[in-house]
């Protein structure tokens, strides 16, 4: 096909070289008649061949048929002027002339709506000026020179003025679909708008040979007009549309083509305050500037409600619905700029830093939509527990913050523990419910910081503190969170893990069936000589951070082995747990001094016992899997501590080569509290689970006799907790020779 179209161009050429060189009023018959006739046929023939075998037929066939319909005009006027004579207006000739109008108008109207499926107002708007522009200009000069040559009957009057509107139509509706159309314009659309407008041109220079006016260049454009147009349009079906990639944002619409009508308006008018210009061409002017103006108010409009949507959407946060960063400190420094004015009253506020726990868990178990669902869920039931003044926003992540004005430090705790416990509320996710906890620091202005991000800090270090520690609500204390004093810890931390100024207490495991003592768990204490005694969740962070995991757990391990070898060598064969990290776990040199210690000190690997959290399992689990079965291999025992604190345990328990599995105390604080049965039920179902996996099942958090009895009943192996014992030294825990009775501690049961 693209050598067929080529020696068509060839022809056109020739035909455009010989108008040229002749004389412009000389014709050769031959060619200016049939020839131009018999070419324009074949090209129609051609865009009628492609609508034949084109899936999408409509806009080839109307474009087909309108250019078959000219060309057969031209062929009619040929054989109508064969004998020398003029024919008459209106003639046969002009009926199928006028056809192409209408079936090429409905072409270019479904060709617009295949590249504009959403178009605004301002859009349509801009492609109005630009087409009425044109088509003003185009009046200008094609209906003053009818005005003046135009004559006879009512039908020929008519004849003669349908040709101009015609073109002055399809020139609008050109120009203007070019006009808003955005991106890259098709081949197909530029060669049919090209096509039109070459048809516009070759039209009034048409009506100035009518008046006897045209020149030669006239003469020329005037013949070749046509057979180039409908060239133009038989290729433009053949053409493929561009592809177009998801990843390019498409351009938006230019100005040029809206700009140049308004000017054209423009410029019409006030010509015609110097010369008198027609009034058709008076009035598109006239309707070019009216649609301009509207143009303008609907834009002013436009961009008011744009820059309100934007600011809403820079404060939003998409998700949730919620404020964002970006509104926590414009609200901030809108707090902060009112109290540096010291005519305004001080007026307190406190801010909750919110951190969800286990959030991670739930995206990797159940997929970020329903991380998402939970997110969604989240405005609304914490929203309920604030008040109208109060602000929360999503910081980001599964972060949130709330803002409490006029309020001090204790009336935002209590805000916190009601926003807990509404957090510890089940999430239904459509055939599941899931759990998930919080922890949340708080800040308050102006006694922790003066500024925005000086009090974000305060809060974000306090709700660290909450996160690790026991208590899911902290309060900011300079002594601790401050930035300066973390690092005097963590330096602190090193001297006494080097120097070892560590204690490690050991809390009794009591076996359920035997009443005996047979394990203890070794806890890490830390006596500041400053602080006073810190929990393990407060400076194993600390820890973490400084790359002092490696040292801590060696330092641990040591003691435990050893004071594990000195009860075994006196008669007391107790096995001993030690905590293990994801750091430690996946330090490839783990395994082997954990064995170095064992010999060192002579004890067997069936009396260490090393918990690794369900937490740390789910960050990496293939490679704690793998872990797990060498430390299993090597002899040493593995539990899975705080089973049932995650939510992804059962899916991947039996999978694991652990030997013990250790219940959350959440499983025993269920007992105490709602559906008693149903949550006896659970521990009961849980507890025959780790039998079936060739586990020893632990609970830990025992508060009283009750619990212990119950777990007993149920099967439970071994227990834990304040009731039978605090973790404490190894010199103050004597521990008994013969069985435990129940109801007995440890502590208080031998001198």
């Amino acid at each position: 096909m693209l050598g067929i179209y080529a020696g068509l161009a060839g022809l056109l050429v020739a035909y455009f070289v010989s108008l040229i060189v002749r004389p412009p009023d000389q014709s050769v018959r031959i060619v200016d008649s049939w020839g131009v006739g018999a070419f324009e046929l074949f090209a129609s023939a051609l865009c009628l061949f492609r609508a034949v075998y084109s899936r999408r037929r409509v806009v080839p066939l109307m474009l087909g048929i309108g250019i078959l319909s000219w060309s057969i005009g031209d062929t009619v006027l040929a054989a109508e002027s064969a004998g020398g004579g003029s024919p008459s207006v209106p003639s046969l000739a002009d009926l199928f002339w006028l056809g192409f109008y209408p079936t090429i108008y409905v072409a270019l109207v479904l060709l617009t709506r295949k590249h504009l499926n959403r178009t605004g107002a301002t859009t349509w708007l801009d492609g109005a000026v630009a087409g009425l522009g044109a088509a003003a200009l185009c009046a200008c000069f094609a209906f003053n020179t009818i005005l003046h040559s135009v004559g006879g009957s009512a039908t020929t009057v008519a004849t003669d003025l349908a040709y101009p509107i015609g073109d002055g139509l399809l020139l609008m509706l050109a120009v203007g679909g070019t006009a808003i159309i955005p991106g890259r314009k098709s081949p197909q659309w530029m060669l049919i708008a090209g096509a039109i407008a070459i048809t516009a041109i070759g039209d009034t220079f048409n009506l100035f040979a009518s008046s006897g006016s045209t020149s030669h260049l006239g003469a020329i454009l005037n013949g070749i007009a046509w057979p180039c147009a409908i060239l133009l349009i038989s290729i433009a079906v053949w053409m493929r549309p561009l592809q177009s990639s998801p990843l390019v944002q498409s351009r938006t619409v230019g100005f040029l083509l809206p700009g140049l009508g308004a000017l054209a308006g423009l410029s019409i008018l006030v010509f015609d305050t110097v010369h008198q210009v027609t009034p058709v061409a008076v009035g598109l002017a006239t309707a070019t500037l009216i649609a301009v103006g509207i143009r303008l108010a609907v834009s002013v409009r436009g961009l008011r409600i744009l820059t309100e949507t934007r600011r809403r959407q820079a404060i939003t946060d998409e998700l949730t619905g919620l404020g964002n960063r970006r509104q926590l400190f414009n609200l901030l420094d809108a707090f902060f700029a009112d109290h540096a004015d010291p005519e305004t009253v001080d007026r307190p506020l406190s801010l909750l830093y919110v951190d969800l726990d286990h959030f991670k868990e739930i995206n990797d178990s159940f997929g970020h939509s329903a991380g998402d669902e939970v997110l969604r869920q989240l405005g609304p039931r914490l929203t309920s527990h604030l008040r109208a003044t109060d602000a929360l926003v999503r910081v980001g992540g599964d972060e949130l913050a709330v803002l409490i004005m006029d309020t001090d430090s204790t009336y935002a705790a209590t805000v916190a523990e009601r926003l807990i416990a509404e957090l510890e509320q089940p999430f239904v996710l459509d055939t599941l419910s899931v759990r998930v906890g919080a922890s949340i620091g708080i800040a308050s202005a102006p006694t922790d910081a003066t500024d925005s991000t000086a009090l974000l800090r305060c809060a974000d270090l306090a709700m660290y503190r909450a996160k690790v520690g026991p208590s899911p609500v902290e309060l900011y204390r300079r002594d601790i969170d401050d930035d300066g004093n973390r690092l005097r810890l963590v330096d602190e931390l090193r001297d006494a893990i080097l120097g070892g100024h560590l204690e490690v207490h050991f809390q009794p495991q009591v076996d359920l069936v035997t009443g005996t003592l047979s394990a203890m768990e070794a806890l890490v204490r830390w006596p500041h000589p400053r602080l006073g005694l810190i929990p393990p969740l407060e400076f194993i962070p600390l820890a973490e951070e400084a790359g002092l995991m490696q040292s801590l757990t060696a330092f641990v391990l040591e003691r435990a082995v050893e004071q594990c070898a000195a009860w075994r060598a006196a008669r007391q064969m107790v096995t001993v747990s030690v905590n293990v990290s994801a750091t430690n776990l996946l330090d490839s040199g783990f395994s082997q001094s954990v064995m170095a210690a064992l010999a060192r000190h002579d004890l067997a690997p069936a009396s260490l016992i090393l918990e690794i959290t369900e937490t740390t399992i789910i960050r990496d689990f293939d490679l704690c899997k793998i872990v797990i079965e060498q430390l299993r291999k090597l002899g040493l025992g593995v539990s899975i501590d705080d089973f049932g604190a995650g939510v992804t345990s059962l899916a991947y328990l039996g999978s694991l080569a652990a030997s013990e599995l250790k219940l959350d105390r959440s499983f025993l604080t269920r007992l105490a509290t709602g559906d008693t049965e149903r949550n006896l039920a659970l521990v009961r179902a849980t507890i025959a689970l780790g039998h079936k996996l060739n586990m020893r099942v632990v609970a830990e958090g025992i508060e009283d006799l009750e619990a212990l009895n119950l777990l007993a009943s149920i099967g439970c192996d071994l227990a834990q907790g304040y009731f039978i014992s605090e973790p404490m030294l190894a010199a103050d825990l004597a521990l008994p020779a013969a069985r435990l009775e129940p109801g007995t501690r440890l502590d208080t049961a031998v001198a």
